[in-house]
């Protein structure tokens, strides 16, 4: 006997969505990124973006804290993940997906919500992004940050 993970909500979402031309309007890149179910069962939403940097506020409301009201470490590298991939493709501009092949966190201090997650793009070579995270809590000093390498693929998982 198997078991339903999807617990009959319907077709299981997907990542991966068709991301806009390398030209396309702000507006445009920002609603690519907030369609993602990733970054909305997070609640992880992407409030700016140029070609070299983005930034998305963390919803406290979407996770428990830990017992001194910080949010979690790991919900810290799943947040800083989510908005290296949507860098990495932005930054790009090659009408890519972005893999993570490589990630290393810091963690500075208690992270108290609502925290700000800015990612910026590093140019790379052509097939390998790599973006640099700087996290801030309540108070405005760094809680957390993050350097990503990801392989970039011309579409689909891989």
């Amino acid at each position: 006997m198997s078991a339903d993970t999807n617990l009959g909500r319907g077709e299981p979402a997907t990542n991966i969505s068709e991301p806009p031309q390398p030209e396309a309007d702000v507006e445009d890149w920002i609603d690519w990124a907030n369609s993602m179910p990733s970054l909305t069962a997070l609640g992880l939403t992407c409030t700016a973006m140029t070609e070299q940097a983005t930034e998305f506020f963390l919803d406290p409301q979407f996770f428990p804290p830990n017992i001194n009201g910080a949010v979690n470490g790991g919900v810290l590298a799943c947040a800083a993940d989510q908005a290296m991939g949507v860098m990495a493709v932005r930054g790009a501009r090659s009408h890519a997906y972005a893999f993570t092949i490589s990630m290393t966190t810091q963690f500075h201090r208690s992270a108290m919500p609502p925290v700000v997650v800015r990612a910026e793009f590093v140019p790379g070579g052509s097939r390998i992004a790599f973006v640099n995270i700087e996290m801030e809590g309540a108070d405005g000093a760094r809680c957390a940050s993050a350097q990503g390498a990801l392989r970039l693929s011309s579409g689909g998982a891989s």
